[in-house]
């Protein structure tokens, strides 16, 4: 076969993997942000643009866009990976296509470099297909977060390939490559730093095949460059010192060091068990997902001490192949060169009906190796004349499977997981490397078509197995519900709280309260539990049962802000306004040490401040309620512009209660200034001028100017007809109901304005159906059903009206518009009908 024929076979390789993988992930291109998604791009102010964006900021800050100063930091930096989220906000999206196009060039990468390690094509095949189609990569791909994942295995891969250039030509333009890509992956996520010791160790590797003077300068630059970038991310940036919470990483926080050392040793054997067969797999590893080992006879042991033994093994037997290798092939050499000189020959090669690879050696013996790299940067690998020996292959591709995973394994200091998939991404580039150089030995060792043809149906097999499994993994990560539901059998308190959370924010609350109770009953002791459960009851205006759910979410994580600001309101509901108080005062005096969503907990903190002051100004105490928001504005500077126009508003409203009009148009002036295009702020300022009958002109005009920034704002075009209806406009009022109404179709109270706005028209028949749309809409309210009930009392409906009346008093048996009408019509009121 001659180097064209080659080139176009390694080319269809090339293409085939690469559109493998992006046929496989094609059913991720519309799925949604799920998990830490939604922190790390629609809650990150470095994404999101909600704040001035900055790249000198962007580089202190994480993943999270929390300072990495921050107790509350999680310590992950990879700014490049914001960046480049920050982009995809700008272009209005394709989050999703980014990740499988960095996927499908990873996969050309992989193929690219079993190239310069694998002696056969079908090796290199098997292990583009193989890297193609894993289940493990889902994760990685169809999570947003895992692109730091694969943008770190591109740059790690490309970092390989230019430091090999390199050792080839020993040119300064390939080495200054290999270190700004080795930065880069730096930049996309911590572990990329061990490129530069893969490329330092196959550097030294082949230091036994070739003299070379100028290898110690390269590996002098390398380990001064790796050094340099180490010292910088450990001690010019703040370190990742924030404690893990134990639910995260329990065997961190196990007691006994030695069933700490032995679960910690058995974590790399659950990892290659996920390479080896993905077929349990989970969005979380944490709490008791991994059991711990606390016994020398635990069975799992075995598993560790063989896992071990076999790497031990292979890394023994491929540098002994490698040694005897070479001293052979030199000593043939020197015996059989001049003999096959006189023969005509140039290699032993298929010489005399025996096979090898010593042709190799023999060429190595006739020029100088300066002379044997520059010609093997212009041949095409597709036989053992690599610049990397088939003998060095397996010990290559085991440092692409451990150097990568190293800092995951916790034994060089603690991180926040036991296992992670999305970590898995890089490190299975050295378990396909391996895989392929097996398959191709296999291939190499059947000399005729049918064990061929059986090697070709495994790996069929196997890689139709995985783009299976991949696909059915795909769809799990397609929402949050279907994700949350798939781990249940894995690590059933956590899907199951977090599911129930997902199920809470969608208005199923029955379904919701028994998914909460069963992870709680799994594990007591999550806090996120028992406040979303507090939630499910509170929404169900059970705020009884939602006090002690509060209560205790407090007492496990009394720096959750979120459950103060919710305890509160449950206590105001119940009329117990002192507690309340009390509490929104604590909520706000929370410091947030180590809180990972800082963000989070400063918006439930300023959340607490306003609902602080309009608990005072109910508790006519309108001095302390302009303490608190004034408080707020200097405590909180940095809060958002739209929260900072609500405490102008607030002050605002309270100045007009107290008749301090000049200081209330200042304040939503400042309301104003912070949001120039909302147009609610422009409508507060209406209904204050509107106070004053005198300035009804100039409320008019701010109304207008309200509903000319904000059209499709529905506030605006109700609080506008509550001004026109106080000056008997009817006709115009209703046209601004309207207006809101269709904006919000599911509002029950712009329906009940509606229904109102045609009464007070004389439009009987079309304000009793929206008096009815009103009623479906809220079928529990007792209002809803009285209101029906006085427009059918003056249609002239008498006994639907007491069906009506008599609705409202069953839902609310002290409702008194409902007695007081039944009264007039001389009914029996009974409220047990």
């Amino acid at each position: 076969m001659d180097r064209r024929q080659k080139d176009t076979h390694y080319k269809g390789h090339l293409a085939g993997c690469s559109a493998l993988a992006f046929v496989l992930y094609l059913n991720t291109l519309n799925a949604g942000f799920v998990y830490d998604d939604r922190r790390a791009i629609l809650g990150n102010a470095d994404v999101t643009g909600v704040s001035p964006f900055s790249l000198s900021q962007l580089l202190q800050h994480d993943y999270w866009g929390t300072e990495l100063t921050d107790s509350g930091s999680h310590g992950s930096w990879r700014p490049l990976c914001v960046l480049s989220f920050r982009l995809n906000f700008l272009l209005g999206g394709g989050y999703h296509l980014i990740n499988v196009l960095l996927h499908c060039l990873a996969t050309l990468l992989v193929v690219l470099v079993a190239r310069t390690l694998l002696p056969t094509r079908s090796g290199i095949l098997a292990t583009g297909l193989v890297f193609a189609s894993h289940p493990i990569h889902t994760e990685a791909v169809a999570g947003l977060v895992g692109r730091a994942d694969l943008a770190a295995c591109v740059c790690y891969l490309l970092t390989y390939l230019a430091y090999r250039r390199h050792m080839q030509k020993r040119d300064a333009r390939s080495l200054v490559l290999t270190l700004l890509l080795a930065m880069m992956g730096l930049l996309c996520k911590e572990t990329a730093i061990t490129a530069l010791l893969l490329c330092g160790m196959c550097d030294v590797l082949m230091a036994r095949k070739y003299e070379d003077k100028h290898r110690l300068r390269s590996l002098s630059i390398l380990s001064i460059s790796l050094a340099s970038f180490l010292y910088c991310r450990l001690n010019v940036l703040p370190r990742p010192g924030t404690a893990f919470a134990s639910a995260d990483n329990p065997t961190a926080h196990e007691p006994c060091w030695w069933s700490r050392t032995l679960t910690f040793f058995h974590l790399p054997v659950v990892n290659f068990q996920l390479l080896l067969w993905p077929q349990r797999l989970s969005f979380d590893w944490g709490m008791d997902a991994v059991v711990r080992i606390r016994s020398l006879w635990d069975a799992r042991n075995l598993l560790t001490i063989g896992f071990y033994a076999t790497l031990m093994t292979i890394i023994w037997k491929s540098l002994k192949l490698e040694a005897s290798t070479r001293m052979d092939y030199m000593a043939m050499a020197d015996i059989s060169l001049p003999l096959l000189k006189r023969l005509g020959g140039h290699s032993c090669l298929g010489w005399q009906g025996h096979s090898c690879s010593c042709h190799y050696q023999l060429d190595l013996y006739r020029y100088s190796s300066n002379q044997r790299l520059a010609k093997e940067a212009t041949k095409p690998n597709d036989s053992p004349s690599s610049v990397t020996l088939p003998s060095l292959a397996p010990l290559v591709a085991l440092s692409f499977l451990v150097l990568p995973f190293l800092p995951a394994t916790n034994m060089l200091f603690y991180v926040g997981f036991v296992v992670a998939e999305r970590l898995l991404y890089l490190p299975s580039v050295g378990y396909c490397l391996i895989f392929g150089y097996g398959f191709g030995q296999l291939w190499q060792r059947k000399h005729f078509d049918c064990g061929k043809i059986l090697l070709l149906c495994c790996l069929s097999i196997i890689v139709g197995a995985f783009s299976l499994r991949t696909i059915q993994r795909n769809s799990d990560w397609r929402n949050e519900e279907e994700l949350y539901r798939s781990a249940i059998h894995i690590n059933p308190p956590k899907a199951l709280g977090n599911l129930g959370s997902i199920l809470s924010s969608q208005g199923r609350y029955d379904e919701a309260k028994l998914v909460l109770e069963a992870a709680i009953r799994h594990r007591s002791t999550m806090a996120d539990a028992h406040f979303n459960l507090g939630i499910v009851h509170q929404q169900q205006q059970n705020f009884t049962a939602a006090l002690p759910c509060y209560r205790r979410a407090i007492q496990l994580r009394p720096q959750l802000a979120a459950a103060y600001l919710n305890l509160a309101a449950s206590l105001q509901a119940l009329g117990q306004h002192q507690e309340a108080i009390s509490v929104l005062q604590m909520g706000i005096r929370l410091p947030g040490h180590a809180v990972r969503d800082r963000l989070g907990h400063e918006k439930a903190r300023r959340s607490a401040s306003l609902q602080l002051s309009l608990l005072y100004t109910k508790e006519n105490q309108s001095q302390l309620a302009i303490k608190i928001l004034n408080e707020g504005l200097t405590k909180f500077k940095d809060m958002p512009k739209e929260e900072r126009a609500s405490f102008h508003l607030k002050l605002g409203e309270i100045y007009v209660e107290l008749g301090q009009w000049q200081q209330a148009q200042v304040e939503q002036r400042l309301a104003m200034e912070a949001q120039p295009r909302h147009g609610a702020t422009y409508t507060t300022f209406g209904q204050t001028l509107a106070k004053n009958s005198s300035r009804y002109g100039e409320a008019e005009l701010w109304f207008k100017r309200a509903i000319q920034l904000s059209p499709l704002e529905p506030s605006v075009h109700h609080h506008y007809a509550d001004f026109l209806e106080q000056q008997e406009r009817h006709r115009e009022s209703l046209t601004q109901r309207l207006n809101a109404v269709a904006l919000a179709p599911n509002n029950y109270v712009l329906h009940a304005a509606v229904a109102d706005a045609m009464r007070l028209l004389k439009r009987l028949p079309e304000a009793e159906l929206w008096y009815r749309k009103a009623v479906n809409l809220q079928p529990r309210a007792a209002h809803a059903h009285a209101n029906l009930g006085a427009i059918l009392q003056m249609r002239g409906q008498q006994q639907q009206a007491v069906d009506c009346y008599r609705m409202a008093l069953k839902l609310q048996p002290g409702h008194a518009i409902s007695r007081a009408n039944l009264a007039k019509m001389n009914v029996n009121i009974d409220t047990n009908t």
